[in-house]
């Protein structure tokens, strides 16, 4: 794939053409991502699923798995803190080239960590790492997942198209995650993100006022 370098602006849309260990997107936050409680979006229309595909990871040397947003045939799951912290919403990826609107939060102070899909909470977990802190230092993630070793796995690898990427550092409101799934696939509406990006990608980039 072409090599980018660019800003993640919302009506960027990331392409993801195949599922390789070489395609992938690379983000540095401009703000540090010591965080006890977030929210990530994203809007993901993909063209195959796999039994693990990666949306988005952030991750450590030390901790590799720090947050993971998967997908899994319909299912979605996301963690903090390591596999063993796991939430899992079934049937909520759609086929057919279908954009789905996803949504990971999680709070430190009680451990709840909840999925939504497109505006609508479908799983909801307490106990999650609870009392964890999210390290700095990081690596942050698009379509692929490094493991404790630093390489990729061709397996885990995101096909299709992303964009509409997004973290906070607080849960969002039932309102406020509704709104960004109204937008089908143009970009958040909620406003003053925390953590802007700067994006390193190896994947070919799309705008979303042409073809997604």
């Amino acid at each position: 794939g072409t090599l980018y370098f660019f800003t993640c602006y919302i009506l960027t849309a990331l392409l993801f053409p195949m599922r390789s260990r070489r395609i992938f997107s690379s983000v540095t936050p401009d703000l540090p991502l010591s965080l006890s409680s977030f929210t990530v979006c994203l809007w993901a229309k993909p063209v195959s699923v796999s039994n693990r595909t990666v949306l988005f990871s952030y991750g450590t040397k030390r901790n590799p798995y720090e947050i993971q947003l998967l997908l899994s045939g319909t299912r979605a799951l996301f963690t903090v803190g390591g596999e063993a912290h796991l939430v899992e919403a079934r049937g909520v990826v759609k086929g057919g080239g279908v954009w789905t609107h996803l949504c990971g939060a999680w709070s430190s102070e009680q451990g709840i960590a909840s999925l939504w899909a497109d505006g609508h909470r479908v799983a909801f977990t307490p106990g999650v790492a609870e009392g964890h802190m999210l390290p700095d230092g990081g690596s942050l993630q698009l379509g692929q997942m490094p493991g404790f070793e630093g390489g990729f796995d061709a397996k885990l690898a995101f096909a299709g198209k992303m964009t509409g990427v997004n973290m906070w550092d607080r849960v969002l409101t039932e309102e406020e995650i509704s709104q960004l799934a109204l937008q089908d696939g143009e970009g958040p509406a909620v406003q003053n993100s925390p953590t802007g990006y700067d994006c390193n990608n190896n994947v070919n980039m799309n705008n979303n006022s042409s073809s997604l």
